[in-house]
């Protein structure tokens, strides 16, 4: 059967599937570093925002959200979930390495591996590029990686998710001759008819260490600020799983 699109069929489910992340603490450690760091930001662009799970908290908490994805299956779910909520989210279909914003922003937030989706190089130094854009200077870009050592380490399992209307069968494995972990994803979601419907996605992802990310800062006029082991502030080693990135598009 033949791959589909990541984000396209499993958009109908990946709310379920998720329900278990704590959106809610990503969002308070993400306050925690603007005021590591001094900032006090008001208008956020939420980049790769999926569903809308990582811009709803700061919506709720006062914060003026964008969010940009590249699935507009993401974003339909995204906007049926924030207008049932009477949040007030722009929400735009973009690609994160070429995107431009109408009015610039003080917090860009990337988060939950979409970086590591960039699988070259030169596209996290593009997508770092359009970041620098979309800041007003002195501006922040707050964004997560997994690591080669976390990566390389997933077990290559099979998962099992389901409910009454649907199931999926999630893949791990790591091709170490690529450096490329991906998720095969079979799924069954019942449709209009009552009868269920099949779709396989693949999801790829790239590791990213932290002398990577530096080189893509640099390469995009963007000022690294500080990084950090995932939910603390821990200094980064080589057995480090997910890094936690602060850095700032420099003042004029």
């Amino acid at each position: 059967m033949a791959h589909q699109p990541p984000y396209r069929r499993f958009a109908e489910v990946y709310d379920r599937v998720m329900r278990p992340v704590g959106y809610e603490m990503w969002a308070n450690y993400v306050e925690e570093l603007c005021s590591l760091y001094g900032r006090q930001p008001r208008r956020v662009l939420d980049l790769a925002c999926g569903t809308g799970n990582t811009s709803v908290p700061f919506a709720r908490r006062g914060y003026q959200v964008v969010g940009i994805d590249r699935s507009p299956n993401m974003l339909e779910v995204a906007r049926l979930k924030t207008a049932e909520a009477g949040l007030d989210i722009e929400f735009v279909a973009a690609d994160m390495r070429a995107f431009e914003l109408a009015e610039p922003v003080d917090l860009v937030i990337c988060l939950y591996d979409s970086i590591n989706y960039l699988l070259g190089r030169d596209d996290l130094a593009e997508t770092c590029r359009s970041v620098r854009g979309a800041l007003v200077p002195d501006g922040l870009f707050i964004f997560d990686v997994n690591t080669r050592y976390r990566l390389s380490q997933i077990d290559e399992d099979i998962m099992v998710f389901e409910d009454d209307d649907y199931c999926l069968v999630w893949r791990n494995a790591y091709d170490h001759s690529r450096e490329i972990w991906s998720a095969d994803l079979t799924g069954f979601v019942r449709g209009e008819g009552g009868l269920f419907e099949r779709f396989h996605e693949r999801h790829e992802e790239r590791p990213y260490d932290i002398e990577d990310v530096s080189l893509a800062l640099e390469a995009a006029g963007l000022e690294m600020l500080g990084a950090f082991g995932a939910f603390g502030f821990e200094p980064v080693t080589r057995e480090t799983t997910r890094i936690y990135v602060v850095a700032k598009r420099p003042e004029e």
